[in-house]
């Protein structure tokens, strides 16, 4: 099954979501476990901080007396002011000799075998000492004279997340950005696909014009019915095999398929006329480049057809007309269906001779280049012909001509107009 390029695009973007999450949290874990080095030290609860990266504070709640002494509760909070986390910790509170132990919280607590302290050790909820955090813990004790620990004992495993932390900050800010990416790429593919629609439709109602034209022109010169779609074929070959972009092929079609538009001011006898024209009468159908660029001179938004209306019948030597123009100056698209139009004009039978054989046509094509023809140009209409392009041109034209009451022309017929545009 064929993916369109918007599925795999989301497909790309979640594998590589997924993946940064799997290490975001295989950080986390690595961060749980990775163990630097491990702590132990005697902390002051007296005020004086007796290490660098904890110190701890005790407070008497509540004494009251007991029927074996005094019973007091005291509070306890151990401070982490150092850069590592500290897990599976573990306190010991030096407590007298006599004295028992009748309650606790925020830890577990025991006498250690000798009796000569007790010992804390976490819950479940309270493992880890995070780096810049506390943990509060209490007890309370009998014992037959009041006293007020100074010290406890902490040990612990100090776990380095530093390397770890910047990880995941790189991870965090690399999901922003392939979010950020994600997002605006998604918005540039909705864009573009209504900038396509609406070039659709664009091309939709140049289509109709185009139409228009064509069927004005076939209705005037009905010998060379399909000729104007011949040349726009071959025009936009040659431009495609001379490396030109996408939008000049398209706009090459199209000047081809409307260069002979001034034929619709010829009168109809001097037209079709199977004799030798006379001067005036020659001088009306040259008038129709000239016809022709004045009737497309609107139509700018189809860069080149105007111009190619009115200079296809300009010759490289500049003895053309309507201006006499000579060489490079002559515009490239009507130099391009300047070739196509004078081959499709040889192939073709006309009211007053009949279709010239493939020999003849290359010899006459090749004798006017440089002449009447570009000599750049020349070379890929003569391939074509070799090639048996023009022959492939002929046969899918030839059903249209045959049925050209119902021929019009439609988004496939223009080369070019939708490559790249499947979603």
């Amino acid at each position: 099954m064929k993916l369109s390029k918007t599925t795999k695009l989301v497909i790309v973007f979640l594998s590589l979501f997924v993946i940064l999450v799997v290490a975001y949290y295989t950080l986390e874990i690595v961060a749980r476990n990775y163990v630097s080095s491990s702590y132990d030290e005697t902390v002051s609860l007296t005020g004086a901080r007796l290490s660098d990266e904890f110190y701890s504070s005790v407070s008497r709640a509540a004494t009251w007396k007991s029927v074996s002494g005094y019973s007091s509760q005291f509070d306890f909070e151990i401070y982490n002011t150092g850069k590592s986390n500290l897990s599976n910790w573990v306190v010991k509170i030096e407590l007298p000799s006599d004295a028992t132990l009748e309650n606790y919280w925020g830890a577990e607590a025991v006498f250690d075998a000798e009796r000569e302290c007790v010992v804390l050790r976490p819950t479940y909820y309270n493992n880890v000492i995070y780096s810049g955090e506390n943990i509060a813990f209490g007890i309370i004790v009998n014992s037959k004279e009041v006293f007020t620990p100074t010290e406890i004992g902490i040990k612990g495993y100090k776990i380095s997340s530093e390397l770890t932390d910047i990880g995941k900050k790189v991870i965090m800010i690399l999901l922003m950005v392939c979010f950020i990416v994600f997002v605006g790429l998604l918005v540039t593919r909705v864009n573009v696909r209504n900038y396509k629609e609406r070039q659709r439709n664009d091309v939709k109602i140049i289509l109709q014009s185009m139409n228009t034209f064509i069927n004005f022109i076939d209705a005037k010169d009905p010998y060379t019915r399909g000729h104007s779609r011949r040349v726009a074929m071959y025009a936009a070959e040659i431009a495609k095999r001379m490396g030109l972009s996408e939008d000049e092929i398209q706009n090459i079609y199209y000047a081809g398929l409307l260069h002979d538009a001034g034929k619709i001011s010829v009168p109809d006898a001097v037209l079709n006329k199977p004799g030798k024209l006379t001067d005036e009468e020659r001088k009306l159908i040259q008038n129709h480049t000239v016809a022709g660029g004045k009737m497309l001179l609107q139509l700018s938004s189809l860069r080149g057809v105007r111009e190619t209306a009115l200079y296809h019948h300009e010759r490289y030597d500049g003895t053309g007309y309507p201006d006499g123009l000579k060489g490079d100056i002559i515009p490239l698209y009507a130099r391009i269906v300047g070739v196509a139009d004078s081959y499709d004009a040889m192939s073709s039978n006309r009211v007053y001779r009949r279709h010239l054989n493939k020999d003849e046509i290359i010899e006459e094509i090749q004798k006017g280049s440089g002449t009447q023809f570009d000599p750049s140009i020349v070379k890929y209409m003569v391939d074509m012909i070799n090639d048996g392009y023009v022959n492939v041109v002929k046969m899918e034209t030839a059903e249209a001509d045959e049925n050209h009451e119902r021929f019009h022309l439609t988004e496939d017929d223009i080369p070019g107009v939708y490559m790249g545009f499947q979603q």
